[in-house]
């Protein structure tokens, strides 16, 4: 029977090392593959199992340091954390020390990715070149969220309501396209559609915890989302995304119960683990915004196509209390508009964020109408005639019901522990409105729901580490005891990189700041005739500097992109891979998980070091807590936060050993300021060049 309990795990183990006739402890870092015969070391080795198989493959010691820690970190139960440089080929590291694992225990191991492009490189190209190879088999699921799935169920109610539930015609045809679709598709996803449907046409046909009959629903053998949950008991490997990871904590935390989205698992590999804190701190918040609201009256009833649930069961008063509802909701969002201040000069495209430090800010004229359509469909779903309307009944009382206790938690700010503050955005037609609370630190329910419940957590990353040590990192996700790697690129840094830092550079606070950066950039981008990022801490800085750079540039024949024009990021980053005299202008989203290998990227400029300025409420919280505790704020917060950051920008140019190019870093302040030596220590050491 798969999956022994816990107590036992460790147990089977070191019986397994016994029939080997070996000790424990001196042999299981080599036998932690998925056959006795073979050793870590013949398998990366030179002439080893992996480059017998793969063109091209380097021995690199520091991919072999690194399995050998993540398989004693798994052995013994222990948590782990690994800052794996660029180049060392950490998938692998971790990838066969948990095949190793999940055969010999019968567990499953979890390995949890942030980016989308990396989660395809795991399931496309890494784990099938090791079933390949291997000498054993394993099983391994890709996971995905419940509402990435379609419900049968669902599409065929919805097909039998009227034309008038949709909008468009377009969204009649979608919903078409996909009946045809759902007789193809093998796992009946959202990405396995070949185009994207309007979010509001999948919403009503995407499987849902709420509308859910489980085993009494007809379409329970042939469920995707079932299906898919069957598979996910029986992995070896569980590949999911950090938002998937963290969905299913919080279910089990909130819910008090051990059963969540996952099967139950105690070891976890955590890739890309610098997203650990924003993810965790992104699902421990509670959301109310208009958009919300609006989407969930429209389902009851839309004024405007005059269908939806309230028509479907003929139901006037229902009609009518979300007409009344969607006048309060105006009248609410308004109350809150007018309390934080009304956005002003801002146009088309500002944000106001603020926070909210008082309890009961404005009245909540919000909650009265919910409730009366609370109780109008509690009425309903006790008269359904059919098991499938009792059910839509029950998935839009219990929305309603979390919408209310949700505003009702933000209003009173009933949790001292969160950070209450609210965002108008007017990016679009319609404002914005949203109101939040977030915890204020998130590493007590790390401890409590991950680190103390999971055997062995492993966490790594290119950029963990701030001073050459884990302390800043482990304080923020909150763990005190673990095993600790730092494994360094193989790659040759002094061969391949210079790092320019230009002499007589005027402060970033002077006045004439912006006419030195945009001389010097022009200067550096024609040395390398473009192929360059250059990467900002603000679109305002970056929208300035673009603006005077760019006409001479097009006058040379390089081409220029800026974030946040008419192409997507990725339609960006292709045009830019295509085009290798060209520049890209980036603000954030470039100074990390970007991937451009070869000449098209041959030169970084750093325009400023990377200090979050902590105007956002949760920054502001934990600054304000730092203060509090005696600590000091620049030190245990912003400049290690700069640190990291500068470490990704700076991971952007080096991808493989062929690479070359440089850095140019144009704040005075790396060389200046006594802090300075802090942001080059954290770099690889490279030939520094002041001029």
């Amino acid at each position: 029977m798969r999956k022994p309990k816990r107590e036992h795990l460790l147990n089977s183990i070191y019986a397994h090392f016994k029939l080997l006739g070996a000790k424990p402890r001196s042999v299981r870092c080599q036998y932690m593959t998925t056959s006795t015969s073979l050793t870590l070391r013949e398998i990366f080795s030179p002439g080893g199992l992996i480059s017998q198989h793969l063109d091209g493959y380097e021995f690199r010691q520091e991919q072999l340091q690194m399995s050998h820690e993540v398989s004693r970190a798994l052995t013994d139960a222990e948590h782990l954390i690994v800052e794996a440089g660029t180049g060392i080929g950490k998938s692998f590291a971790y990838l066969i020390p948990a095949i190793s694992l999940a055969l010999r225990a019968e567990q499953t191991v979890v390995i949890s990715t942030n980016t989308i492009s990396l989660q395809e490189q795991l399931v496309t190209k890494d784990i099938p070149f090791l079933q390949r190879v291997l000498p054993r088999d394993f099983n391994v699921v890709l996971a995905k969220g419940r509402r990435n799935y379609l419900s049968r169920r669902r599409l065929k109610n919805l097909l039998s309501y009227e034309r008038g539930l949709f909008d468009t015609l377009e969204e009649v045809d979608e919903v078409g396209e996909i009946k045809e679709w759902v007789n193809l598709t093998v796992d009946g996803s959202r990405a396995d559609l070949p185009w994207q449907p309007n979010p509001q046409v999948w919403d009503k046909v995407a499987s849902d915890r709420d509308n859910c009959l489980g085993r009494n629903c007809e379409t329970y053998d042939t469920c995707f989302y079932f299906k898919v949950r069957r598979e996910m008991r029986n992995a070896d490997l569980l590949i999911v995304n950090h938002h998937l990871l963290f969905s299913d904590l919080t279910i089990r935390r909130d819910s008090g119960a051990a059963a969540g989205i996952l099967p139950d698992y105690d070891y976890l590999i955590i890739d890309e683990a610098h997203h650990l804190e924003a993810t965790a701190t992104n699902h421990a918040s509670v959301n109310f915004n208009n958009t919300r609201v609006k989407w969930f009256l429209d389902s009851l009833y839309n004024e405007r196509s005059k269908e939806g649930l309230a028509t479907h069961l003929k139901s006037p008063q229902l009609k009518d209390q979300v007409v009344d509802a969607r006048e309060q909701t105006n009248k609410f969002f308004n109350s809150i508009v007018h309390a934080i201040g009304a956005i002003e000069g801002g146009g088309l495209g500002g944000t106001l964020t603020e926070r909210i430090d008082k309890g009961d800010f404005v009245e909540n004229v919000l909650d009265a109408p919910l409730l009366d359509i609370e109780r109008t469909l509690k009425r309903l779903r006790d008269k359904a005639e059919t098991d499938d309307d009792e059910q839509e009944i029950t998935a839009h009382h219990r929305n309603c019901q979390r919408l209310r206790d949700e505003l009702d938690m933000i209003i009173r700010q009933n949790d001292p522990d969160y950070v209450y503050w609210a965002e108008i955005s007017t990016r679009g037609r319609t404002p914005r409105i949203l109101l939040n609370a977030t915890p204020a630190n998130i590493n007590q329910m790390l401890q409590d729901h991950l680190f103390r419940e999971k055997n062995s957590v492993v966490m790594t990353s290119a950029t963990l580490s701030t001073n050459r040590n884990f302390a800043y990192f482990k304080a923020r996700v909150g763990i005190s005891e673990c095993r600790e790697l730092l494994a360094h690129s193989p790659f040759d840094f002094k061969e391949q990189v210079q790092i320019h830092i230009p002499k007589g550079m005027p402060d970033p606070n002077s006045s004439e700041f912006i006419a030195a950066v945009i001389a010097k950039i022009q200067h550096y981008l024609k040395l390398t005739h473009g192929k360059a990022f250059v990467l900002f801490t603000s679109y305002k800085m970056m929208d300035e500097v673009y603006d005077a750079v760019a006409p001479d540039l097009e006058d040379m024949g390089i081409s220029t992109f800026k974030q946040g024009g008419d192409l997507s990021r990725t339609d960006m980053l292709q045009a830019f891979r295509e085009d290798r005299d060209s520049v890209l202008f980036g603000t954030s989203s470039f100074w990390e998980g970007v991937d451009v290998r070869g000449e098209a990227l041959s030169n970084v400029i750093i325009t400023r070091l990377p200090f979050e300025v902590p105007t956002h409420p949760v920054m502001e919280a934990r600054v304000k807590q730092i203060k509090e505790s005696g600590g000091n704020e620049f030190f245990e917060f912003s400049l290690p936060e700069a640190i990291l950051r500068l470490k990704q920008g700076f991971g952007r140019l080096i991808r493989t050993q062929t690479d070359k190019g440089i850095v140019v870093i144009l704040d005075p302040r790396i060389k200046t300021r006594s802090y300075g030596k802090q942001f080059l220590a954290s770099l690889p050491a490279c030939e520094i060049v002041e001029d």
